[in-house]
């Protein structure tokens, strides 16, 4: 049997989250720029009936919707946006790995917080969190690219342009090095960071 949900449905979906973006974009412009890169940026939601799946719980697709806007605003108070527009970079996600603890009900209040946790010479790691009453909902990690007019470019150059310098990352060379157990290792801590914390 084929169920279509017809165009109305995909737009009000669309609109949704075209509403929320302009809204964040217009309170970004207004609040102080990050000075740190690094610094933790959080946001409140609410589930609304456009978040709910067939089993009357927020989306999981959803939930990375919620936190791609928050770093769009990690984005913009950092400075990062104007400068990579106005010399045409890109930073693109190209990996994300994502962990579901628990599921929102309709109309429960959340948290979102991204932090950058990890970088090299070309690429980023974003943390993405959500949480609600001091319990860990969803975690993520989003890997990011730097790429200009189709080719890697050193994250020093960008960070220098942008006048933002990053700390030293606590992380040994060995875990560096090995991809998969990074991704572990910053997935684990950002458990145990955020796990019995309260909203």
């Amino acid at each position: 049997m084929r169920i279509s949900y017809g165009l109305p449905y995909f737009v009000k979906k669309a609109m949704h989250l075209f509403v929320y973006k302009c809204w964040l974009l217009l309170r970004s412009i207004f609040r102080p720029r990050l000075t740190d890169f690094s610094a933790i940026v959080t946001h409140t939601y609410w589930v609304t009936p456009f978040d709910l799946d067939e089993y009357i719980h927020m989306n999981n697709a959803r939930y990375l919707n919620y936190m791609e806007l928050g770093r769009f605003d990690l984005v913009i108070r950092s400075g990062f946006f104007r400068y990579a527009f106005k010399h045409k970079i890109m930073a693109p996600v190209v990996n994300t790995t994502i962990v579901y603890r628990r599921s929102l009900q309709l109309f429960q209040k959340f948290t979102v917080s991204n932090q950058l946790v990890y970088w090299d010479e070309h690429k980023l790691f974003v943390e993405s969190v959500i949480t609600r009453k001091g319990k860990l909902y969803c975690v993520a990690l989003k890997e990011l690219r730097m790429v200009q007019k189709g080719k890697a470019t050193p994250l020093d150059t960008v960070m220098q342009g942008m006048g933002i310098s990053l700390p030293e990352l606590p992380f040994s060379s060995e875990l560096i090095q090995d991809k998969q157990a990074l991704i572990k290792q910053l997935l684990r801590h950002a458990e145990q960071k955020f796990e019995g914390r309260n909203d």
